[in-house]
C-alpha cells in the first residue's frame, strides 16, 4: 500500500539517480576502491546503505558526498568509522548544514541570554529550530558538554570526529 503514493515513486526515482552517481563516482575512482581499508568500506558502505531510507533529497547529497571523500580518508580508526558511519547515517541535513556552518564556534549555548564568555559563543535560543537542531546534535555525539571548568557551565563544544565528519560532508572539487 505504501509504494502506490506519488511520493514513493518520487522516492524511488531520487534512490536510483543517487545509487547511479554514486556507481559513476565509485567507477571513476576504482584504484582508490580497491586500496579501501575495512573502516573506510564500512564508512562507504553504510552511507550508501543509508541513502535507501532517505527521503530528503539533500541529506542524499551529503551522503554521495561521504562516499566520494572516504575514498580519500586513508587514516580512518576502526572505531572513528563506527562513529562517523552511525552520525552520518542519522543526521539530518539541516544538522549537517548547522555543522558545517558554525564549526568555527569554540562553543554552542542554549539560552535566552547573550553568552557572557571572552570565547567565541553561538547562542542558541530555547524552543527554536536551532535548539532542537543542538539537541540533535547532542543526541549523536557531535556536541558534547565542555569542560567541567566554572567558566564553561552550560557550554557545549563539537566532539573530536566533527572535523572529520565536516570533511566527509562537504562537497569536494
Amino acid at each position: 500500500v505504501l509504494g502506490k503514493p506519488l511520493a514513493a515513486e518520487r522516492q524511488k526515482v531520487r534512490v536510483e539517480s543517487a545509487l547511479h552517481e554514486i556507481d559513476r563516482i565509485l567507477a571513476k575512482h576504482e584504484g582508490e576502491l580497491m586500496a579501501l581499508s575495512d573502516a573506510q568500506y564500512k564508512l562507504v558502505n553504510e552511507s550508501i546503505l543509508a541513502i535507501l531510507h532517505t527521503t530528503a533529497q539533500e541529506k542524499m547529497d551529503y551522503l554521495r558526498h561521504v562516499v566520494r571523500n572516504s575514498l580519500a580518508m586513508t587514516a580512518l580508526h576502526s572505531q572513528e568509522a563506527i562513529v562517523l558511519s552511525r552520525v552520518v547515517r542519522d543526521i539530518s541535513a539541516d544538522e549537517a548544514r548547522f555543522v558545517i556552518d558554525n564549526f568555527g564556534y569554540s562553543r554552542v549555548q542554549v539560552a535566552s541570554g547573550e553568552a557572557e564568555h571572552e570565547m567565541k559563543v553561538l547562542v542558541v535560543r530555547p524552543g527554536t529550530p536551532e535548539a532542537l537542531i543542538v539537541t540533535g546534535l547532542v543526541s549523536l555525539g557531535v556536541l558534547e558538554t565542555a569542560e567541567p571548568a566554572w567558566d564553561e557551565s552550560g557550554l557545549l563544544r563539537f566532539s573530536s570526529v566533527t572535523a572529520k565528519l565536516i570533511a566527509l560532508l562537504r562537497d569536494a572539487p
